[in-house]
């Protein structure tokens, strides 16, 4: 079906868009076939997060080894088994992907192989739906996502810029960042009020390795009171102030510098320093 055509059995079925939903489709063909062609998805196996429609999923189905579509919106599922009925290579599951078992119905629909991400992520559920991909145990590749141009600011910030925050670590440390594709507002049905973008996050295994979801505790706890000092935080982290302190000075870092102004490698350093002082007064106690 073409994407006004299914914007016409929307209207003939009634369907009311919902806002806290985040519900703005993509109906562009023109930009959904460079979505695909970008997101390289010729013969793998896919995840999509919000279906909607189903305009992205049949496009996605057209390349794709097999396409499993996670939709929350229950009265939506009539119109993707409409929309989805000649694509036998799709599977659509009503649910919100922040509480489905994401592990088990990946293996179960890709026979345990590895796929990729492709989804056009409402602004609400961009930050916990990155997480819960990059923390998770799934064999992902490739995270192709349309995020508006406000939380594209948050994958891709550097420190020193207000959007800088875990998320940007988290994404700097599990993948290589590109933005692929740019989607003006009325590229989408209902029109959203901002510019919209697509990135793709190659997920490689970074240099330095460490306890993965550890050490995204301790940058999430630096973060907590942006407006405090990196050692306030650490306090608050469990660390006396003199530990704290330690860590910081072990770092090279000022007493006085905010989480703020570290990059990725700084984190890691930090994030060394203390599991060694941990180590150390261990050691310390079994004596």
């Amino acid at each position: 079906m073409t994407t006004s055509e299914i914007m016409t059995l929307l209207q003939a079925r009634g369907f009311r868009f919902t806002h806290s939903l985040g519900q703005n489709f993509l109906v562009d063909e023109d930009i959904l076939e460079e979505i695909v062609e970008r997101a390289a998805v010729s013969g793998r196996n896919v995840l999509e997060i919000g279906a909607g429609a189903g305009c992205l999923t049949q496009a996605l189905a057209r390349r794709a080894k097999r396409v499993l579509a996670i939709e929350i919106d229950e009265k939506l599922m009539p119109v993707l088994e409409t929309v989805l009925g000649p694509c036998k290579n799709v599977r659509c599951v009503q649910g919100d992907a922040l509480k489905l078992d994401l592990e088990a119905l990946t293996r179960d629909a890709f026979d345990g192989e590895a796929f990729d991400v492709v989804a056009n992520l409402p602004y609400y559920i961009t930050t916990p739906v990155l997480f819960r991909l990059l923390e998770g145990e799934l064999p992902l590749e490739r995270i192709c996502v349309m995020l508006q141009k406000e939380a594209v600011a948050r994958v891709t910030a550097r420190p020193g810029v207000k959007e800088y925050g875990p998320l940007a670590i988290q994404c700097a440390y599990r993948a290589d960042i590109e933005t692929i594709v740019h989607a003006a507002p009325h590229c989408f049905v209902p029109q959203p009020h901002v510019e919209s973008e697509v990135i793709a996050l190659d997920l490689r295994p970074y240099p330095v390795q460490v306890e993965e979801k550890a050490f995204m505790r301790l940058v999430k706890s630096c973060f907590l009171m942006r407006r405090k000092t990196l050692v306030n935080n650490l306090m608050a982290y469990g660390l006396a102030r003199n530990e704290a302190e330690d860590a910081v000075r072990a770092c090279s870092l000022p007493p006085s510098v905010r989480a703020e102004a570290l990059d990725l490698d700084q984190f890691l350093s930090l994030f060394c320093k203390i599991s060694l002082q941990g180590d150390s007064t261990e050691e310390e106690k079994g004596k």
